[in-house]
């Protein structure tokens, strides 16, 4: 482009700087898509995609919610080895009601764990 009067150049200037405010917005955009991109979870996520489908990687996941579940309620009724009967059936029935609720609400499980940790790592203002 030949600039020829001051006229020209003040609208070939208003160009340039036009330009350089969307071409600043797309970098903007793309440095917080990256920075999404490199959380944890979402580099877990992205990984674990490739590979298992989705759905497999849920059941795995419940799975080993319930069976932690499990694990941890069999020991608050004083392990595998329960003496009485009834203490097994409700250790049992305990088990169940426990994981089941987790796996209902593992949702909200989520959703508080993260505001906990977030609330116990963010910095003071």
């Amino acid at each position: 482009m030949i600039i020829s009067n001051s006229q020209e150049l003040q609208q070939a200037i208003l160009n340039l700087e036009t330009k350089k405010k969307v071409q600043e917005r797309a970098l903007i955009d793309q440095f917080q898509v990256t920075v999404e991109s490199l959380k944890p979870g979402n580099l877990i996520r992205s990984a674990v995609s490739k590979i298992m489908p989705v759905d497999v990687f849920e059941t795995v996941v419940n799975t080993a919610g319930t069976v932690g579940m499990g694990f941890l309620t069999t020991k608050l009724m004083g392990g595998a080895a329960v003496a009485s009967k009834g203490k097994a059936l409700l250790g049992g029935l305990l088990t169940q009601t426990a994981t089941k609720t987790v796996v209902n609400n593992i949702d909200t499980i989520k959703a508080y764990g993260t505001a906990i940790i977030q609330n116990l790592f963010s910095k003071a203002k």
